[in-house]
């Protein structure tokens, strides 16, 4: 049997490059970041060394969910440390990296979770008829977007070719009745 091996690819990744998913594929999840500007600003610090001593990561760093809904040791580990109270730090410091959390911080880590998963969901509409008004109107930007590309060109053209006309010579009443009789004639 002959194996075919892409590298750890997600399936969004192997859908654009091969045209194909696998049903069980280990590397398929979402990424997602926790904002610094929504953590406690008092210990903002304490937290982007934990994160950095602990797990190599900076602050706003990508994390994983998969869609089985499974967190890597890593994604649940930097989560605690994010949404660990102020006085859990310490402590947090302290443990050895991937033991099991003390339960307010693992509960803090998927309050955290969900909350992100609420936030970008709800940016989503909910039904079809949602989905159908937002492609919509993005069909009405477009459109929007194409004829006023559309006027600024043809604004240019005219330019051009007023430019031209003024140094090559032409009189003013000559090209504009150029244009005349070609409106006319279309």
């Amino acid at each position: 049997p002959v194996r075919l091996d892409f590298g750890p690819r997600t399936n969004a990744e192997l859908l654009v490059a091969r045209g194909e998913v696998l049903a069980a594929n280990p590397h398929d999840a979402v990424g997602f970041h926790i904002e610094a500007s929504t953590l406690a600003q008092g210990s903002l610090r304490e937290r982007e060394q934990l994160l950095q001593s602990r797990l190599g990561l900076a602050l706003e760093a990508e994390l994983r969910l998969h869609p089985s809904g499974t967190l890597d040791p890593i994604t649940l580990e930097a989560l605690a440390v994010l949404s660990a109270p102020p006085s859990h730090l310490a402590a947090l410091a302290r443990s050895q990296v991937f033991a099991p959390l003390p339960p307010v911080l693992e509960l803090a880590a998927l309050a955290t979770l969900r909350h992100v998963c609420l936030v970008r969901l709800g940016r989503y509409g909910s039904s079809l008829d949602e989905d159908e008004e937002a492609a919509l109107a993005l069909e009405q930007q477009q459109r929007r977007r194409e004829e006023q590309e559309d006027q600024q060109e043809g604004q240019q053209e005219e330019e051009g070719a007023e430019a031209c006309g003024a140094q090559c010579g032409a009189p003013a009443a000559a090209r504009q009745a150029g244009r005349a009789a070609g409106r006319v004639a279309a």
